[in-house]
């Protein structure tokens, strides 16, 4: 476009928008960064070129385009406003700050394998939910991929649509075409008016052959040879350029390439998916999987029940040190206390060869114990063993059956491995008796609970004195209080960081005390200095799922859930606590805040399934349900919480959330109690949830001060709270939100684990 034309639309647009200066240009439009002052932000103004216009005509143009505008979708860029000035045909969208994925493949030519299919899959959960409603792209290329911090946007869905219609008034005729040769479709190329969704499968396969090999499947010296070629000749195989790539991987990108239709996958989710199948199995999973059941109380006294679960989680605890097993949590092992199912299945789902059951019988002072390990998949015993004796010998038993497992499956230990499995952190039993009973305690997460495993806490430090483990477990009761919004005040966040500084004192190393020192960091919205000491803890302790959940659910809030390091920590705590509700309601947000709608869906009804009906968790479930477009579903789900529960913190914010959603203002804010409120003063995610609810009814301010609330709790998530989250879409033209979604995106972009691998 010339400068005349330039000013032309400068002049046209001066009362919306100013016009700064020519950011690009293509075959289709020119693209121009401009200023609205109305909603204090930058935008790209895309103007169709003279031809296309005249060709479709500026009704055409207006009707067609008002179809894209319904593609809000996480992986699709937004359409903000169209128009006809002076003579423009005009459109406008966010103007991303990020780079192009052509950009990114010129700076590395080859993408290592899981980032090309990270995005890849992005782009194709994007295609999908366009071609459901009858829109395909027909331009899908890199330069039509953008980049937001490794977040894929699919852009030119409104330039790609209008210029097909354009062609079917006679814009071809004029030498235009609709497509890139290098990424067209066979039945492009010839003109074929009929093109549906497989062609965008065939563009999405050429993408996905060029990130891996570092070059499109089809050279030539001209457009008119490439399109030769695509006819005549079947696509090369990926693995003749790139023979590191999986077989499977190979296969998915050689059925998208088909040159028929027909042999291609019948949607883009079925591309998606075959590429995810494959990307899973070329995931690195310790091969020696293991589980401990919980040991059976065989004893007299059934509130002996505590010493049998607790030395339970105290040989996962030892194993769970060991980089070379994969050893169930405790949380996924104590779903299958008395149950009927065999080892067999039970190892299946937990996708584990070996098994250890045994039983615990004490009486007074003596004690026995007897355990065996089981191969479930030849379902024959590795080894069995009984062991009596005194409390006093239960850290050796413990060891001793360590240690038989680790010979039995002929697991090397590394020299600091072989210490943590003979290290004795307690080394009274009166003391460590007091510990598992607090730990028992402590997993109940109810108010009475908690008050107990306070106290027993309590008496086993009167026992032994300052000790690290027990001084930390006693500073996680506290912070228990308040992160489930059970005495959701401040001098409980004052006692965890006086026992996790205690603790440190003690012991710097001790993982439970420096995964408490960051749960405290983070509670006082320093969200850099918490994800550092649960990488810290995480480092101390990589098989403990706890850790890993926490440092999980911390990088997602710090929005780094699309580094390679977070998608490390999801893999660990799913290989290891496979489930946990929690865990599946997290992975529903990771997949959600990727884009990936149908994953993120199948993970929450995951969820669903291991949680009760009105538990709490369930909260987090409906409102990510709501944000997928369930509405329905999520009030019936926040209404079975709300009656569930009551007048607690999380009764009253599901009553809150199920009223806002269906549009009731004034019932929605009765159920904002002071209780509630406070709550979310010291958990992020419900402060997040408020200020959703709010933009939901449109109470604007409290929207942004709920935001404000989040954001200092540490919920720094930059993509979900600027774009992502549809639930706050009433507030995003506000300047009170703008300005704040200025401040957030600096302190995302400078957060340290960004570029983590």
């Amino acid at each position: 476009m010339s400068d005349t034309q330039l000013q032309q639309l400068t002049t046209a647009l001066a009362d919306r928008y100013r016009v700064l200066r020519e950011i690009g240009r293509g075959g289709m439009a020119t693209v121009y960064l401009a200023d609205d002052p109305k909603h204090r932000r930058q935008v790209a103004i895309k103007v169709l070129e003279p031809a296309l216009s005249a060709a479709l005509g500026h009704d055409r143009f207006l009707r067609e385009i008002e179809l894209t505008a319904s593609l809000t979708h996480p992986h699709i860029l937004a359409l903000y406003d169209s128009g006809v000035a002076d003579g423009l045909a005009y459109y406008v969208m966010p103007y991303v700050e990020g780079q192009t994925l052509r950009a990114r493949m010129s700076d590395h030519r080859r993408l290592p394998l899981a980032e090309a299919l990270r995005i890849v899959n992005g782009v194709a959960d994007a295609l999908a939910f366009a071609h459901r409603k009858g829109i395909v792209h027909r331009d899908i290329k890199p330069e039509n991929v953008l980049l937001q911090a490794g977040h894929a946007l699919v852009a030119d869905f409104g330039i790609a649509h209008v210029a097909s219609f354009a062609g079917d008034v006679g814009l071809t005729r004029t030498g235009m075409i609709v497509g890139t040769p290098s990424y067209m479709s066979p039945e492009q190329t010839v003109g074929d008016a009929g093109v549906d969704g497989r062609s965008d499968i065939y563009s999405l396969g050429c993408l996905l052959f060029e990130a891996l090999a570092g070059s499109p499947p089809f050279r030539g010296g001209t457009a008119v040879d490439v399109a030769r070629r695509r006819l005549t000749e079947a696509a090369p195989r990926l693995r003749a350029s790139a023979p590191e790539i999986p077989a499977a991987v190979d296969e998915a990108v050689a059925k998208a390439l088909a040159r028929d239709p027909g042999d291609r996958f019948a949607t883009a989710e079925a591309f998606a998916e075959a590429l995810r199948t494959a990307g899973a199995a070329t995931t690195k999973v310790p091969a020696k999987g293991l589980v401990v059941l919980p040991f059976g109380n065989l004893s007299p006294d059934p509130e002996n029940e505590f010493f049998a679960d607790g030395l339970t989680e105290e040989v996962i605890a030892d194993l769970s040190s060991i980089s070379a097993l994969r050893v169930i949590s405790r949380t996924s092992a104590m779903r299958f206390k008395a149950t009927d199912k065999d080892l067999k299945t039970i190892a299946r789902e937990l996708n584990v060869r070996y098994v250890l059951e045994g039983s615990v019988r004490r009486a007074g002072s003596s004690l026995r114990v007897t355990a065996q390990l089981i191969d479930a998949e030849t379902d024959s015993h590795v080894w069995a063993e009984k062991y009596s004796g005194s409390i006093e010998d239960v850290f050796a038993i413990q060891e001793e059956i360590s240690r038989k497992i680790l010979k039995a499956l002929q697991v090397k230990l590394t020299d600091t491995e072989s210490r943590a499995v003979a290290e004795r952190p307690i080394d009274s039993p009166a003391a460590y008796d007091c510990y598992l009973r607090a730990q028992h305690e402590m997993f109940q997460f109810t108010p009475a609970s908690l008050d107990r495993a306070e106290k027993l806490a309590d008496a086993g430090l009167a026992i032994i004195g300052e000790n690290a483990l027990l001084l930390a477990t006693r500073g996680l009761v506290s912070w228990y209080y308040l992160n489930f919004s059970i005495r959701p005040e401040e001098r409980y966040l004052e006692e965890a960081a006086s026992f996790a500084a205690r603790a440190r004192g003690q012991d710097p190393h001790n993982f439970l005390g420096v995964l408490l020192n960051g749960l405290v960091a983070a509670k006082r919205g320093d969200i850099e200095g918490a994800v550092r000491d649960m990488r810290s803890a995480h480092a101390l302790k990589p098989g403990d799922a706890s850790v890993a959940r926490e440092l999980m659910r911390h990088l997602q809030a710090a929005g780094q859930e699309h580094t390679a390091f977070c998608q490390s920590i999801r893999d660990t705590v799913f290989q290891i606590d496979p489930l946990n509700p929690l865990n599946w309601s997290q992975v529903g947000y990771h997949h959600l805040a990727g884009g990936r709608i149908a994953q993120a869906e199948s993970s929450l009804r995951r969820a669903l399934e291991l949680s009760e009906r009105g538990s709490p968790a369930r909260t987090y479930v409906g409102f990510l349900l709501a944000m997928l477009g369930g509405r329905e579903e999520a009030v019936r789900i926040l209404d079975d919480v709300a009656t569930a529960q009551g007048n607690s913190p999380y009764g009253s914010l599901s009553a809150f959330l199920a009223r806002a959603l269906q549009g009731d203002a004034d019932a929605a804010v009765r159920h904002v109690t002071p209780l509630l409120e406070q709550s979310a003063r010291w958990v992020e995610y419900l402060a997040w949830m408020l200020a959703d609810g709010y933009a939901l009814i449109g109470h604007r301010d409290a929207a942004v001060r709920w935001l404000t609330r989040a954001m200092g709790q540490g919920f720094i998530n930059y993509p979900i709270l600027s774009t992502l989250d549809p639930l706050l879409e009433s507030i995003r033209g506000d300047a009170d939100y703008q300005a704040l979604m200025q401040q957030l995106h600096r302190r995302w972009q400078a957060f340290p684990v960004a570029g983590a691998a």
